[in-house]
């Protein structure tokens, strides 16, 4: 009985955390795909000036947007494991904290970016397997963050898997980034807590 409820708590705990990560990387993913559709579409200009500057100016702002998502999302789990912390010393019995759902974990600064990914990863191998035009227009129009670099190059297709490195790293560098960061502000809470109150003065 208790094989079978230990079984039971790791697909709960799986289900949750998968939940928790796959709400983390939807914006990431809406931003990637606004980028794709706005400034780096001009990368299918004729003039290389102008597609250079697309390519180049777009995978810098998706960097930078990146690095913030992590901050955030590095903070937010910091605060949540430390607050989870307490509850689980108070014997807590809620789910999410007994399984530390949406807590710090470096893991989870490359595996949010990385599910963001997923739809470029599908869409890119379809068109390297079977290559059609409703693939390559989302490739030019939802994923040209990784398509073009090295189209303009003159590259294999399927070299533009590397190009998964550049948000997950963005990502990962922000999320580290956001933890150091809130941790500094818990420390600095705690020790203001620590400081003993002084008394009213007797008259």
């Amino acid at each position: 009985m208790a094989t079978e409820l230990t079984a039971q708590q790791k697909r709960n705990k799986f289900k949750l955390e998968f939940l928790d990560l796959l709400t983390g990387a939807m914006f990431p993913l809406v931003i990637m795909l606004l980028f794709s559709c706005t400034i780096i579409m001009f990368a299918a200009s004729d003039d290389l000036a102008v597609a250079l500057v697309a390519v180049i100016g777009g995978d810098i702002l998706l960097a930078g947007a990146y690095v913030i998502f992590g901050t955030k999302n590095g903070a937010t789990a910091y605060r949540r494991f430390y607050l989870n912390e307490t509850k689980r010393a108070l014997n807590n019995t809620e789910e999410k904290v007994i399984f530390k759902t949406g807590e710090y974990a470096l893991w989870k600064g490359f595996a949010i970016p990385a599910l963001a990914c997923v739809p470029y990863i599908v869409v890119q191998l379809i068109n390297i397997c079977a290559p059609n035009m409703v693939c390559t227009f989302l490739l030019e129009y939802a994923f040209g963050w990784a398509y073009y670099p090295f189209k303009l190059a003159g590259l294999p297709e399927a070299l533009n898997f590397i190009f998964i490195i550049f948000p997950v790293a963005a990502h990962a560098v922000g999320y580290v980034y956001g933890k150091e960061k809130q941790k500094k502000i818990q420390a600095e809470e705690a020790a203001e807590s620590a400081k003993p109150k002084k008394g009213r003065r007797k008259k």
